[in-house]
């Protein structure tokens, strides 16, 4: 079985984001949140960095979900 960061770098690692640190931050979040399943993201979430960089993430318009989707089929 992996375990959670290996699922969310070959899941995730090829979404085309415009910023490498999108798809960081985004196996970041898929990580903590597979790690603590069934929790919220603060709880998931390792500090209160974290958990902020996990809501702007969620905000940030230049996300393209549609290759976050992509990615993970």
């Amino acid at each position: 079985m992996k375990d959670a960061k290996e699922w969310a770098e070959e899941t995730f690692a090829n979404a085309k984001l415009k910023d490498y640190r999108h798809t960081e931050r985004l196996i970041k979040i898929t990580t903590d949140l597979a790690e603590n399943a069934g929790t919220s993201i603060t709880r998931a979430s390792s500090d209160d960095a974290a958990v902020e960089g996990a809501y702007r993430f969620l905000r940030n318009q230049n996300i393209d979900t549609h290759s976050i989707a992509l990615a993970g089929l």
